[in-house]
C-alpha cells in the first residue's frame, strides 16, 4: 500500500499535451508552473526537471535559475495544467497548476515572487537541463492552502526564449 498519492505536472501539460515551452526574455523571476494546495494538504515535491528549449539568440556566458518560489496575489493568465497519477490511484490531486505553456502558451501574470524552496542554476543555451530527485524525508514540502511557482531568471535576456519544467509530487 502507498504511503501517499503520487502525481505529475508540468508545462506541456496542458488539456492537449504539446510540448511547447513557456516564453521569458526578461531577467527578473517568470512563473512558467502555478500551484495552489488544498486547505486539507501539502504538497510534496519528490522530483524536479526543468530546460532550456530554444531561441532565435542566447547571450553569451549567460545562465538561469530555475526555482520553486512561494508566491502571493491572484494569478492571472495561463492554462490549466493537467494532474497526472503516477500511481494506480483515481483519488483527484487536492493542489490545482496553471501552466503558461502548452497547446496555447499564455504568461501567468499577477503574481508576487517571493522565497525560494528550491533553485538550481543552469546554462542559457539550448538543450540545457537539469533534473533531480528529492531523497525521501528531504521532500521539497509547500504547506497546505499555499501558492508556489517554479520561476526561471535569466541573468542576461534571450530572445524568444521556451523554457520547460516538470514536478512529480505526493499528497
Amino acid at each position: 500500500m502507498a504511503l501517499a498519492r503520487s502525481y505529475k505536472t508540468g508545462v506541456f501539460d496542458s488539456a492537449t499535451w504539446t510540448a511547447t515551452g513557456a516564453a521569458g526574455t526578461v531577467t527578473t523571476p517568470v512563473p512558467i508552473l502555478y500551484g495552489a494546495t488544498g486547505s486539507a494538504s501539502s504538497c510534496n515535491i519528490t522530483g524536479i526537471s526543468a530546460g532550456v528549449m530554444g531561441a532565435a539568440g542566447f547571450p553569451a556566458n549567460a545562465s538561469v535559475v530555475v526555482s520553486v518560489n512561494s508566491v502571493s496575489g491572484t494569478a492571472a493568465g495561463g492554462a490549466s495544467a493537467t494532474v497526472t497519477h503516477l500511481d494506480a490511484g483515481t483519488v483527484p490531486s487536492s493542489t490545482t497548476f496553471l501552466t503558461a505553456g502548452g497547446a496555447s502558451p499564455t504568461a501567468i501574470t499577477g503574481l508576487t515572487v517571493g522565497a525560494a524552496y528550491w533553485s538550481r542554476v543552469i546554462s542559457f543555451t539550448a538543450g540545457s537541463d537539469y533534473g533531480d530527485w528529492e531523497s525521501p524525508g528531504l521532500e521539497v514540502t509547500i504547506p497546505s492552502s499555499s501558492k508556489f511557482a517554479v520561476c526561471v531568471t535569466a541573468s542576461s535576456a534571450g530572445t524568444s526564449t521556451a523554457f520547460a519544467a516538470e514536478i512529480a509530487f505526493t499528497e
